[in-house]
């Protein structure tokens, strides 16, 4: 019995490091240049950046996009949802004591 196996061009591993080397300077040196705000913001997008070349080529998901999508996009609309539902008890929490409103009472 023989079975076909999808063949694909091998990556270039060493420009992949070369990018994840640049990145990361970018990331060590970006609250120095631009301000601690804004080097953040970067330091996210590198991050994501980051982690998309390793997801890609060391583990091979480039050539699985279509089951990638199937685990990405769920966990992008939870995590939506999450911070939707969560948003009025951080928003509302530091007004509490201020406004004098008692605790709820619970029934027994």
């Amino acid at each position: 019995m023989t079975t076909t196996h999808e063949t694909h061009a091998h990556p270039n591993y060493l420009a992949v490091f070369g990018a994840l080397v640049v990145l990361t300077a970018i990331s060590v040196t970006s609250e120095y240049l631009i301000g601690q705000a804004a080097g953040h913001v970067v330091n996210v997008l590198v991050a994501v950046c980051k982690a998309v070349l390793v997801a890609m080529f060391f583990m091979h998901l480039k050539y699985d996009w279509f089951k990638v999508y199937f685990m990405v996009v769920p966990t992008l609309i939870v995590g939506i949802v999450l911070v939707l539902t969560l948003m009025p008890d951080a928003t509302f929490s530091q007004y509490r004591n201020v406004l004098d409103v008692p605790p709820p009472i619970l029934a027994d």
